[in-house]
């Protein structure tokens, strides 16, 4: 058999390989710890029922959980060396534009004696140590999810895995404990609190993503 006809042979049954992806079920079982871990360390607020029929809840949790879901496709893109991560970057830049926007247009609505308690809220001094902790148990999850990538870049996938664990565990937090309701609030205390959940991410990736 000649070389070019034995090559041919060979490559008659391969398929293209499907792009790395990150594992759904971890990915579920980190928000499950996430849940978990604001029952059992934060405790759910004692009108939660009452609350989740009322849309404040759920325009925070539209908010944190598009942040956890453009942080896991920068981390796929990331994870794939020649990807261009920049759209990824936009939308994930635009996500907290957009949430910046709608704080500010209600600061503008807002009678000039009453936006610093808005802005503050009641608990701004304890956010962000909140969403990191639950981060903390979520995010062993998140960056097993992503095992099979392959970053270039392990510093800054663990950024963007840290931002989707910080997004997911704000999700809990802000669905099923915290009662701040401004959009000013939310666009900058958990925004916050997810950008130290990152930046603990990109400590962690430089290590755990190197390969």
């Amino acid at each position: 058999m000649k070389t070019d006809d034995l090559i041919d042979a060979l490559a008659a049954g391969l398929e293209p390989a499907k792009p790395a992806m990150p594992s759904p079920f971890l990915l579920a079982a980190a928000a499950v710890a996430a849940v978990a871990a604001v029952g059992l360390f934060l405790g759910f607020r004692p009108d939660l029922g009452q609350a989740l029929q009322g849309p404040i809840p759920w325009l925070k949790g539209i908010y944190t959980a598009a942040l956890a879901g453009t942080g896991i496709w920068l981390a796929i893109r990331l994870g794939r060396p020649g990807v261009d991560p920049r759209p990824a970057v936009f939308a994930l830049l635009a996500v907290v534009a957009a949430a910046g926007l709608w704080g500010l247009i209600e600061m503008s609505l807002t009678s000039p004696e009453q936006r610093m308690d808005d802005w503050l809220g009641g608990t701004w001094t304890i956010c962000g140590r909140n969403i990191v902790l639950v981060s903390a148990f979520a995010a062993p999850f998140v960056f097993l999810s992503a095992r099979k990538l392959a970053p270039t870049r392990p510093a800054t996938a663990g950024l963007a895995l840290g931002l989707a664990t910080g997004g997911l565990a704000a999700t809990a937090y802000g669905l099923l404990h915290c009662g701040e309701a401004t959009a000013a609030f939310v666009a900058t205390w958990y925004t916050l609190g997810i950008a130290a959940a990152g930046l603990i991410g990109a400590a962690v990736g430089r290590f755990a993503l190197r390969w």
